[in-house]
């Protein structure tokens, strides 16, 4: 490796370095004073770094913003989720994607939370959590297609009444209403979830 290549190596990991601590600043700034509340200078001044250099990683407090959500996706365990629709058998796969998606909230409960707080009054900010429910609707649709695809619905219970009804019982709305409003542990609520989905839409036995 020449001097050039060492000094530019050196040079891109620093850059990552002080990335991941900025995201790990605004998720500790976010989960303290809320998204609204949080301005950038606070971000910087707890990631121990100028407010220019969270402008230069991330362009815009948006961007930010952003950053937090892809890596509350890799905390939460996403590919958990991805492997569990992944499953050969469709029941299997929609039970065990409850339990994965149920786990996923429940790890980043409180930024989630506060997020959605302020996605119902900020538009920007709900066109971000827009984009990432699509990726979950499009789960919920090939659960859904493939219950249909192996003879596991109902009769009379059409593909896209399954898209709706898992649609519904994925949402952070439904987790959140059980752990804060009843009191349900995340595995629990993910049992809860399923059975629902299975009275509602699968053959008996």
């Amino acid at each position: 490796m020449s001097p050039r290549e060492y000094q530019l190596g050196k040079r891109t990991a620093g850059v990552a370095e002080t990335r991941t601590r900025i995201v790990e600043a605004a998720r500790a700034v976010f989960a303290e004073d809320g998204f609204h509340l949080a301005p950038v200078e606070a971000v910087a001044r707890r990631a121990d770094v100028a407010r220019a250099t969270v402008y230069y990683q991330f362009e815009s407090r948006l961007g930010l913003i952003e950053a937090v959500l892809d890596d509350i996706e890799r905390r939460g365990g996403q590919q958990r989720v991805l492997a569990a629709v992944a499953l050969a058998d469709a029941i299997e796969a929609t039970r065990r994607a409850f339990e994965e998606g149920s786990r996923f909230w429940a790890a980043e409960h409180i930024l989630v939370r506060k997020l959605m707080g302020l996605a119902a009054a900020d538009p920007e900010i709900r066109q971000l959590v827009v984009q990432r429910d699509r990726n979950r609707l499009a789960l919920v649709t090939r659960l859904a297609e493939r219950l249909g695809a192996q003879r596991r619905l109902r009769p009379g219970c059409s593909i896209q009444k399954a898209i709706h009804t898992l649609w519904l019982l994925s949402s952070f709305e439904a987790f959140d209403q059980l752990l804060t409003g009843q009191g349900l542990a995340a595995d629990d609520i993910a049992a809860l979830l399923f059975e629902l989905a299975e009275r509602a839409l699968l053959r008996s036995p």
